[in-house]
């Protein structure tokens, strides 16, 4: 999923007590409420933009009366916003005293934390318009160039914002069966499924978000104050990061929050790469074996020695 945030950040700029924006998930692109009576839309497919209380200008007048420095206009100002027709006066007397411009700037920076905020949170990539110079001559056609820069963000994940996160879980499945030598069959319902499993149960869900994007994810278990990690997973291209780092991090404050000295995992034995992650912070000490019976039809290859025993796998 994506967005513009220029287009975000004007959709946040004309939502008013009459008018609602919301971003419509399969066509990235943003709609009014009023669009609802001419077109078709199935409401699960819309994801709410900050409604006009929540964006709430009059704080964002008040913020920036308090910005000013000591001087008339401050004072005016402050006088303006006071009582019935707070708005008009407001953007009347900061033309008078020659502060619309810094207004308009004011407001737009709120805006814009606001629309990487949203982004964020509901793990959908906001793009920005950045001019593309070749040989000190801007192009006539501004071409659209993706941030380039890591703004790496915790995300709480709840039931409002765990569609942002179901090709994540689905991308993990198919890698874990990879480990089995089978194939993953899990489809889009069936990872928001599991999602909302783990909602229901009150699992702790945690994501990390790049510019917007959700990039790895984790899903913690509490069982008698004891923290399991239950699953974790980083894209492959955003590995080596720092990235699982960061959720590793996350779920060790959890667990302390519970007195536990360390986090316990599931690990398959053949997947190196977590077992390498998992030793260079600290985890190297051997828990428990997980011990079962073939399965009708498989095929194991590889075997493992713990010790004095040997166990297919």
């Amino acid at each position: 999923m994506q967005i513009k945030l220029d287009e975000l950040i004007d959709a946040l700029d004309m939502t008013s007590a009459s008018e609602q924006f919301y971003y419509y998930v399969p066509e990235e692109r943003i709609i009014s409420e009023n669009d609802f009576s001419s077109e078709d839309f199935n409401r699960k497919d819309l994801i709410p933009l900050p409604s006009h209380k929540e964006k709430d200008d009059y704080s964002i007048m008040e913020s920036f009366i308090k910005s000013l420095p000591e001087s008339q206009g401050k004072e005016w100002l402050e006088e303006a916003i006071k009582g019935p027709g707070a708005f008009k006066r407001f953007r009347n007397t900061a033309e008078r005293f020659d502060l619309l411009n810094d207004w308009y700037g004011y407001k737009d920076n709120i805006y814009e934390l606001m629309a990487i905020d949203w982004c964020n949170y509901y793990g959908i990539e906001y793009l920005d318009d950045i001019p593309y110079i070749v040989e000190d001559k801007l192009e006539e056609e501004p071409v659209k160039v993706k941030n380039v820069e890591h703004n790496y963000r915790l995300i709480n994940i709840n039931e409002d914002n765990i569609y942002g996160l179901v090709y994540l879980v689905k991308d993990f499945r198919k890698a874990l069966a990879k480990y089995k030598n089978l194939e993953s069959k899990i489809d889009v319902d069936e990872a928001l499924e599991e999602l909302q499993y783990y909602i229901q149960k009150n699992y702790p869900i945690y994501a990390i978000s790049d510019n917007g994007k959700y990039i790895a994810y984790c899903v913690c278990r509490v069982e008698d104050d004891v923290v399991w990690l239950e699953s974790i997973y980083v894209l492959p291209q955003e590995r080596r990061k720092g990235v699982g780092k960061l959720l590793l991090e996350r779920a060790e404050e959890l667990a302390d929050e519970y007195h536990s000295d360390t986090l316990y995992f599931y690990v398959h034995p053949n997947n190196h790469e977590m077992l390498n992650f998992l030793k260079n912070n600290g985890y190297d000490v051997l828990n428990l074996i997980e011990i079962r019976k073939k399965y009708q039809d498989e095929n194991l290859d590889t075997t493992y020695t713990i010790g004095d025993h040997e166990f297919k796998y």
